[in-house]
């Protein structure tokens, strides 16, 4: 078995809202492919299709707002921070990502709010009968997560120095991952080269 020096448990806990959303795109991909094959080719389709796939879209969404955080990539006006010291580019990010966070907090209160209101009526889709609450206690969640992603956020620019300082990395890195599997692969090869020469001495 190939292992690299990654913790791949903290790297899902740190991009498990990405891989969600992912999960959910590939499933909005591949169900409205079928819708239209079903619709142009065979005259039929199927209504829970529709109404799941909305679902995955608010899924997908709301995944971006937390997972965006992590990977740095909310939008933000890069041309005033180049022309700015350090501490302060250091300062205004660090602001930045406060308002940021107050704003999704204040968010997620009017959101809790809504949840309980639904939880009286309980409303349900047309279709799949699940209860409209269930997606917007989702929708909470990421909000919160959101905040705390924020927060992490924050510790993690205050610690970071004028080279690396709010530097961008992308959740998906083909590139990265590929030389950690070359590295992995020759590390292998290289200790079981290792094994067998220390076999043949003894």
């Amino acid at each position: 078995m190939l292992r690299t020096e990654k913790n791949w448990g903290k790297e899902m806990l740190m991009h498990f809202e990405t891989y969600i959303g992912l999960a959910a795109f590939l499933y909005i991909t591949v169900v409205l492919t079928i819708q239209i094959i079903g619709r142009y080719l065979f005259r039929t389709s199927w209504a829970w299709i529709e109404e799941t796939s909305v679902i995955g879209y608010v899924i997908l969404i709301y995944c971006g707002v937390s997972g965006a955080v992590t990977t740095r990539q909310n939008m933000r006006i890069d041309m005033v921070l180049t022309f700015v010291p350090f501490m302060a580019k250091k300062v205004m990010m660090i602001l930045d990502t406060i308002i940021h966070a107050a704003f999704t907090a204040w968010l997620t209160y009017y959101l809790y709010q809504i949840i309980l209101n639904m939880l009286k009526l309980k409303q349900v889709y047309s279709v799949t009968r699940m209860p409209r609450v269930y997606v917007y206690i989702f929708m909470a969640v990421m909000l919160a997560l959101s905040v705390l992603r924020a927060v992490q956020e924050i510790i993690k620019l205050t610690r970071e120095q004028e080279q690396e300082l709010g530097k961008a990395k992308p959740a998906f890195d083909l590139d990265a991952i590929w030389e950690e599997g070359r590295a992995a692969r020759e590390a292998y090869l290289a200790q079981q080269k290792s094994n067998e020469e220390g076999g043949v001495q003894e």
